[in-house]
C-alpha cells in the first residue's frame, strides 16, 4: 500500500516539475520569436502606402483581417485564414478589389514584433493563387509591418 502511494506522489510531482517549461523555453529561444496574444495587430506606413494586418489566435489556426492601402493599385481588404509554420504565416486571403472576390495564399515571416511579406512563384488552380513552392519564398521586403496595440 505505501508503494501504491509513493508511486503516486512520485508520477504527480514528476508531472508537474518545470523540466517540460525549461524545453519550451529553449525551443521558444531558437524562433527569435515571442509567443503570441490572442489578438496582434501590425501596420506599415508610408506617405503613400498602407497595410493592416490584424491577426486573431485560435487554437493552431489563425484568423484575421488584411488591408492594402497601395500608391497607384486599387485597395484592397478581405480575412486571412491560416496558421504558423515555424515563424512563418501562410494563410489564404479572402478578398474583394474592383467588385470581385479573389482568393490567393499570402505569407508572413514573424521577426521579433515585425512581419515581413513573402514573395514567390505564383500558381493558379481553380481561381485561386498559391505559392508553388512555400519553403523558398524571398523575405526581403521593404514593407515591414510593425506590432501596434489593437483597437
Amino acid at each position: 500500500m505505501k508503494t501504491s502511494y509513493t508511486l503516486i506522489f512520485l508520477s504527480l510531482f514528476l508531472s508537474c516539475s518545470p523540466a517540460g517549461k525549461e524545453s519550451k523555453n529553449k525551443e521558444s529561444a531558437h524562433t527569435n520569436t515571442k509567443p503570441p496574444s490572442v489578438i496582434n495587430c501590425y501596420k506599415y506606413e508610408s506617405v503613400s502606402d498602407t497595410v493592416v494586418l490584424k491577426l486573431i489566435h485560435v487554437g493552431k489556426s489563425i484568423t484575421g483581417t488584411l488591408v492594402y492601402t497601395l500608391k497607384e493599385k486599387d485597395k484592397n481588404m478581405g480575412t486571412i485564414q491560416g496558421s504558423m509554420r515555424g515563424n512563418i504565416l501562410v494563410a489564404d486571403y479572402i478578398f474583394m478589389s474592383e467588385g470581385t472576390q479573389s482568393v490567393r495564399q499570402v505569407a508572413f515571416k514573424l521577426d521579433g514584433n515585425t512581419f515581413i511579406e513573402g514573395y514567390g512563384e505564383i500558381l493558379v488552380e481553380n481561381e485561386k493563387s498559391r505559392f508553388k513552392n512555400p519553403d523558398s519564398l524571398t523575405f526581403d521586403s521593404s514593407i515591414k509591418l510593425l506590432e501596434y496595440p489593437c483597437q
